[in-house]
């Protein structure tokens, strides 16, 4: 099951244009966290298509009776420069409650904005290791743990 990734890309002159992609192997995560360092390319949202789904109390207005579902998790990953972050929220797959961490890197050393999250200080990774942590997330469909996390109180967590 692939990770599917929202971005938006913006062009001088015109307004933000969204982008939704399927990164379906090793390959394609690659590509991806390269476009990701482009100047005019923002952030990222990534769900795994395999992970459960929640329903939320919003009616389906195209299943009447029925509520709209979403993920039981999001990803935000980001690149500035020659380093990235990810931040993952909800079920992780490894524990029975829901999760709120950001990657733990050594820099910087004050929050930094990636989409409309602030991550904790120390979040970044060089783009390498961000490369390999989605690859890791879209093989197991559960949070990586080849890298360190932290919480929002900036406490380092395996």
């Amino acid at each position: 099951m692939p990770l599917q990734a929202e971005l938006w890309t913006q062009e001088r002159g015109r307004p933000p244009r969204e982008q939704v992609m399927d990164l379906a192997d090793a390959e394609g995560v690659r590509a991806f966290v390269a476009t990701l360092a482009h100047e005019q390319v923002g952030d990222a949202i990534l769900t795994h298509t395999g992970r459960p789904r929640v329903e939320t109390l919003i009616p389906d207005d195209e299943n009447p009776g029925e509520c709209l579902t979403m993920p039981d998790h999001s990803v935000i990953v980001g690149v500035h420069g020659d380093r990235g972050a990810i931040s993952y929220r909800g079920a992780d797959g490894h524990g029975a409650g829901p999760v709120q961490l950001y990657s733990h890197g050594e820099e910087p050393d004050h929050p930094v904005m990636y989409e409309t999250d602030e991550f904790s200080p120390n979040c970044e990774l060089p783009v390498n290791v961000i490369t390999q942590t989605l690859i890791e997330f879209l093989e197991t469909a559960k949070r990586p743990l080849t890298i360190g996390w932290q919480s929002a109180l900036d406490s380092a967590l395996p």
